[in-house]
């Protein structure tokens, strides 16, 4: 029984994190861009400059609430020391018809650095204002 005492604060609060709301950032539609994989049906290429206006408030996040904003990365990179990029493709290209291979097409790439926080977003091709 004292063992179970012992554990009881640990289990509460696995219980406490698990129940949190997922992150979202105000103003940006994330259930809008998560329905758009891959970009190949052309909704992220609408929402480019609401992402570029969200852009910096990403950096220093961890990576479950980059997840719960952008969703799933449509691919990822394992880089040195324990750095880590995601791929999200920002319009459709070959991405859409060959789903494991990365495309040319415009991508944003969140890179992790070895903490798991945001450190850099960059894009393929520099969005035009």
């Amino acid at each position: 029984m004292l063992r179970f005492l012992k554990t009881l604060p640990f289990l509460l609060f696995i219980l406490l994190i698990s129940c949190s709301e997922p992150a979202r950032i105000e103003g940006f539609d994330s259930k809008e861009w998560k329905s758009d994989r891959a970009g190949c049906n052309g909704t992220r290429q609408e929402m480019q400059q609401k992402f570029e206006s969200i852009r910096t408030g990403l950096y220093g996040r961890p990576e479950k609430e980059i997840i719960d904003i952008l969703g799933r990365a449509d691919g990822e990179a394992l880089m040195a020391r324990g750095q880590r990029v995601f791929y999200y493709y920002l319009e459709p290209g070959t991405q859409c018809q060959k789903k494991n291979f990365l495309s040319e097409a415009n991508r944003a790439e969140v890179r992790f650095n070895a903490l798991n926080r945001v450190s850099e977003i960059t894009y393929i091709r520099p969005l035009s204002k």
